[in-house]
């Protein structure tokens, strides 16, 4: 049984692997995106690390053996997961194994903004020494859009802050610690009160472009978004314009609407943005964790159990 995956994925979980699966044969690609050998016989597909590219999606169509197909991402889009499930080929995935550290990076946006790092750095930069005005984080609300492994997280973390928040869970389950609930149908009236709005979702029809112009005009002036879930969750050109006319104070996106941003896209020039490159969840221990899933998942597809994390079911 061969699986095509990443030469350091390889490393790091094949003596593992060969444990619950001795006949496990690796056809691995490299940092040039160079095959180990062909790769069109294998069985098992794993989308993480050096094969986190297109040109791994691409190889793809040339794998008719297919069974089974695993990604890094905690999200269900993408090519990877399209190209696969139109073939029925079986797809899991790794929700919740960058939770800690995609909440981590949510909490650095929260203080970049509230003490405005960025200004304090051109000032430095500059060799200016100037006393400015900075924003507490202990009275601020703010409104967690998804409240899964990343979202939950980021609740505690900003009420560790000593920060007032609210949260959307489309389920309706109830969340502890929240001074409100709602589901998507209430985002449109919660953002009125909420300093921060932190979008933790993934992409579906129903969360595609939810951060319109017209959600933008229903937030505080004072209010910054911040994107940790998908870039399609917000418009472009509408949050470009909010921040070019002050509708809001800023925003911080770890995603955008097209990776990467192309150098002549207008989000590079808003004012009062920033844009770091999907790198969130950038951690040794992250593939650790990818690893783990996909081990456990191994088990149960060589002794015939359902498997977790499955997509689409």
């Amino acid at each position: 049984m061969k699986v095509a995956a990443g030469e350091k994925f390889a490393a790091m979980h094949g003596p593992a692997a060969g444990q619950i699966a001795p006949d496990l044969e690796w056809v691995t690609m490299d940092g040039e995106r160079r095959w180990s050998a062909d790769p069109s016989s294998c069985e098992l597909a794993i989308y993480a690390s050096q094969t986190y590219n297109e040109v791994f999606v691409d190889a793809l169509a040339d794998m008719p053996e297919l069974r089974w197909g695993h990604s890094e991402d905690a999200g269900t889009d993408g090519r990877f997961v399209d190209s696969l499930s139109a073939r029925g080929v079986t797809l899991t995935h790794s929700p919740g194994t960058n939770g800690p550290e995609v909440a981590e990076m949510a909490l650095g946006f929260l203080l970049w903004s509230a003490k405005r790092l960025g200004d304090l750095r051109d000032q430095q930069a500059a060799r200016h020494w100037n006393r400015i005005a900075l924003h507490a984080l202990n009275d601020q609300h703010a409104l967690v859009v998804g409240l899964g492994a990343i979202g939950g997280r980021i609740v505690q973390l900003c009420r560790a802050f000593g920060m007032t928040v609210s949260g959307v869970r489309q389920s309706g389950e109830p969340f502890p610690g929240l001074q409100r609930q709602g589901t998507l149908a209430d985002v449109g009236g919660m953002v009125a009160n909420a300093d921060y709005v932190i979008l933790a979702i993934p992409i579906t029809p129903s969360t595609a472009g939810l951060v319109d112009g017209a959600l933008l005009a229903a937030m505080k002036r004072s209010a910054v978004l911040i994107n940790v879930g998908r870039g399609g969750l917000v418009e472009s050109g509408a949050l470009h314009q909010a921040l070019t006319e002050g509708i809001i104070r800023g925003a911080c996106l770890d995603v955008v609407h097209s990776e990467p941003l192309p150098a002549d896209d207008p989000l590079w020039r808003a004012p009062n943005l920033l844009i770091t490159p999907h790198c969130a969840s950038e951690t040794p221990l992250y593939m650790v964790r990818v690893g783990e899933v996909w081990l456990e998942n191994l088990r149960r597809f060589r002794a015939g159990e359902t498997m977790r994390n499955l997509v689409g079911r």
